[in-house]
């Protein structure tokens, strides 16, 4: 995939990620995760699309 719309989805998907386990807080969660865990697991969400994107092409 285009790298521009990689580091896209990879803004987004943190900033998502980050306002979800802000709103739920740490009533309902052991911890709150730090800055750098959101944006690996926004890396981690992306490498997950882009690897569903890939079986897609090859199912063609």
């Amino acid at each position: 995939m285009d790298q521009k719309i990689v580091k896209k989805l990879e803004r987004d998907f943190q900033k998502a990620i980050a306002q979800v386990i802000m709103e739920m807080g740490l009533k309902r969660l052991p911890l709150l995760p730090s800055h750098q865990t959101m944006h690996l697991m926004a890396k981690a969400a992306v490498t997950v699309y882009e690897t569903a994107v890939e079986n897609s092409r090859r199912d063609d």
